[in-house]
């Protein structure tokens, strides 16, 4: 059980982060260490994301499973399992629902929920280090170790930019901004590592999508730290961000406080949010911009009035790892590297009603994800086009559907429907809480009206 800690500003208002359900089917993972003299087990389930309806949650962890919770129920969809012969890598819900995103073993794919159709954007067989849905839920981005970043159209399937080639050898977290303009990443390089002459450098880049032009970039190096920390980034607005990141080299490896940054300058801006005492591993940011939540090796996991940047509430949870917000904001789900388990826990609602959120609904969440950052059947930007260079796009596969029996049953039951690919329909508005659950779609980063901010790919060391 966890318990919370006084804070200033709320003494009145503490309360217990209590799960109120616990997932569990994952099983551990079991590694070879590099010279096979042992095994290296590893429990933690780094990949999870919540379907926009809050009511269906899809995890992914090494043991080569991708699995659907039914959250009103607490159990596994056990029919809607995945289980593959090598290790996932990352998955996604786009904000509207109607895109699945999984990452195994290099293959990139996207089911198309409503019709069951599942297609490969990409497969090099090198791994894939982190996945980015757009917030309007057009476009998809992935990094892969030997192609770099490149986004797709979830629509056609067609490269429409990169590759954008980071700085550091390994991605940790890849943002595209509300608009789809700007693409963030953090990244990391390391030699020597354990050793008295090791090196770390850490980089925050920014591209303009259309150009495909690197904006601006800042970086920090250490000799006195380990690698992979997976720096975690959320755009906040158009043109702003937040991460723990700090051009500091001397707290390099004590990424404590988390800072607003402007993307066209990397300068900071406002005040900062204070109160970790070690490395943050996770941020998540709701839809409206209104709380913000952090997950820390000091094993906390921190409540924020991101306008005011006053701490709510601070939970004693130990280990934190993999951590995200419901769409709605009322709950939070975390992992740890102990137990292959997910919590999902209820947000106290004093601390809601403090920033004006215990009165929000399922009805105004709907609003929220039927506004104009979320509405499909019209784009209210210009798309983004394929700027030269660019490397030949990737042959799109689209695979049967499986069962073959419900797409002769969707056949039989819809006369009318022709066309086994469905069009993208522009004057249809269409319900994005209308999820149909599918039975099989095959095969790491949460970002959402107004805000980007979808879950961080936690990672490896800590999406």
């Amino acid at each position: 059980m966890a318990s919370s800690s006084k804070q200033p500003g709320i003494a009145a208002n503490t309360s217990v982060l209590t799960p109120v359900m616990t997932l569990e089917g994952h099983k551990p993972h079991v590694w070879p260490s590099s010279d096979g003299s042992q095994t290296i087990e590893f429990k933690n389930i780094p990949y999870i994301s919540y379907f926009p309806d809050g009511k269906q949650m899809i995890s992914g962890l090494w043991d080569d499973t991708i699995r659907r919770w039914d959250l009103r129920e607490g159990k596994e969809i056990k029919e809607a399992r995945e289980v593959h012969k090598n290790s996932v890598q990352g998955v996604g819900v786009s904000r509207d629902g109607r895109w699945v995103v999984t990452a195994v073993d290099g293959v990139l794919q996207v089911c198309e929920v409503e019709t069951g159709i599942v297609r490969t954007f990409h497969s090099d067989g090198f791994r894939i280090s982190c996945i980015e849905i757009s917030a309007d839920s057009t476009l998809l981005a992935g990094d892969s170790y030997n192609s770099g970043i490149l986004i797709w159209s979830l629509y056609t399937g067609k490269l429409v930019a990169g590759p954008f080639r980071s700085s550091g050898k390994f991605v940790d977290a890849l943002r595209l901004s509300q608009d789809s303009r700007k693409l963030l990443a953090s990244s990391e390089s390391f030699k020597d590592l354990g050793s008295k002459d090791s090196n770390v450098k850490q980089y925050l880049e920014v591209w303009d999508v259309q150009s495909q032009k690197l904006a601006v970039t800042t970086e920090r190096s250490s000799t006195r730290g380990l690698g992979f920390l997976c720096i975690p980034v959320l755009w906040t607005t158009k043109d702003k961000f937040v991460t723990p990141f700090t051009s500091d080299n001397d707290i390099c490896m004590y990424m404590h406080t988390i800072h607003e940054f402007d993307a066209s300058t990397l300068k900071t801006v406002g005040d900062s949010f204070q109160g970790h005492t070690d490395l943050i591993r996770s941020l998540a940011l709701s839809f409206d911009c209104l709380l913000l939540a952090s997950a820390s090796d000091d094993n906390t996991i921190k409540l924020w009035s991101f306008e005011s940047r006053q701490l709510l509430a601070s939970f004693d949870v130990q280990k934190p790892y993999s951590f995200i917000l419901s769409p709605d904001s009322h709950q939070l789900a975390y992992t740890t590297p102990d137990e292959p388990r997910i919590y999902v826990c209820d947000i106290p609602a004093n601390i809601l009603a403090s920033i004006g959120l215990a009165k929000e609904t399922s009805a105004h969440l709907t609003k929220l994800l039927d506004s104009d950052a979320t509405r499909h059947p019209v784009r209210r930007k210009p798309a983004i086009t394929v700027i030269p260079p660019v490397p030949r796009p990737l042959a799109v596969t689209i695979e049967p559907r499986q069962p073959v029996f419900f797409g002769f049953l969707r056949k039989l039951l819809s006369p009318s429907r022709t066309d086994t690919i469905r069009p993208t329909r522009t004057n249809e508005p269409r319900n994005p809480l209308d999820v149909c659950l599918f039975h099989s779609f095959s095969s790491q980063l949460t970002r959402r009206p107004p805000c980007s901010s979808l879950l961080q790919r936690p990672c490896l060391v800590q999406l």
